[in-house]
């Protein structure tokens, strides 16, 4: 079997592997949200919620840049759960100009919650799938995002250098 580097990426139509995985996530943004709407967590902001469950006190900051998410956009989310009573914010010691983010009881009591409903959102996903097809889907997902996890990635820009 041939490497990926060795593969012609001129035969792969990446509307084919980048339009599904896009459609996957939006609507598991939809799902969640219509099924978050009821405790007041918001579409999307699940996944701050989540990502706070692993690292929680992290810096808005980096919390937005780990999201993908503009710092507007961030800070919005992050606002919404505040007031929602989910999170709250303190300012970072050693940089009085950062916020870290911290989960309150109520924001850590909706983990059950938040993951019983991704579990559902799986379920639905791959119900027509066997166990062993899963388990590959699940370590060539991990494989393929893996380079986006490494520190300084940049993806490529066919933008010449004076139009970055």
């Amino acid at each position: 079997m041939g490497s990926f580097r060795e593969v012609d990426l001129k035969e792969i139509d990446p509307r084919e592997i980048l339009g599904p995985i896009a459609h996957i996530y939006r609507s598991n943004v939809a799902y969640m949200a219509k099924e978050l709407d009821a405790y007041g967590v918001g579409s999307g902001q699940f996944e701050f919620l989540l990502f706070l469950y692993h690292r929680d006190g992290i810096s808005q900051e980096t919390l937005a840049k780990t999201l993908k998410v503009s710092k507007a956009t961030s800070a919005r989310a992050i606002q919404s759960l505040e007031t929602e009573g989910y999170v709250y914010r303190e300012r970072d010691e050693s940089d009085l100009r950062a916020y870290r983010v911290y989960l309150t009881d109520k924001g850590k009591e909706m983990r059950d919650i938040i993951f019983k409903k991704q579990t559902s959102f799986i379920s639905i996903l791959f119900s027509d799938f066997t166990f062993e097809e899963i388990e590959i889907f699940r370590l060539l997902i991990h494989k393929a995002v893996i380079k986006l996890f490494e520190p300084g990635f940049e993806p490529p820009s066919d933008r010449p250098d004076d139009m970055k």
